[in-house]
């Protein structure tokens, strides 16, 4: 009777061990998964408050009254959003930032004068689209 009872002592003590290993493996595949979908949606709002920001700044009405102030306020804009790219973790928003910081700068560079505002606001309504297209694509985070 011993040999029989030390048998299911050590069957029990398998199946305990086996039984937690498998616990812990169900309990951690889901955490595991828990804390990417977090780390996922991390990364989504940080691409979405870095967008905002963005926005916030490239998308504005240059003084009309002065060139000169026009141009400076539109350099120092796309300086500021070269610095909000450089902070970017994710490649697709640095760059959509870049771009828009650039075509700023070309915008500053032009002549600008009363007949170029149609121009300027048709060019700011296309950095609106790239930058929209670039902060609502969630598709990276999923």
């Amino acid at each position: 009777m011993k040999s029989s009872l030390g048998m299911r002592t050590r069957l029990s003590e398998r199946r305990r061990r086996f039984t937690g290993i498998l616990a812990g493996g169900i309990i951690a595949v889901p955490a595991a998964l828990g804390l990417t979908a977090c780390h996922s949606a991390q990364d989504a709002l940080d691409r979405g408050d870095m967008c905002l920001n963005i926005l916030d700044i490239a998308l504005f009405d240059p003084n009309p009254s002065s060139v000169d102030e026009a141009r400076k306020d539109v350099r120092e804009r796309a300086d500021k959003i070269d610095e909000i790219a450089e902070k970017a973790s994710d490649d697709k928003l640095r760059e959509a930032a870049e771009q828009t910081a650039k075509e700023l700068r070309d915008a500053a560079d032009d002549d600008l004068d009363a007949g170029s505002v149609s121009e300027y606001v048709s060019q700011q309504n296309d950095r609106l689209k790239a930058l929209r297209k670039t902060c609502t694509d969630l598709g990276d985070f999923g």
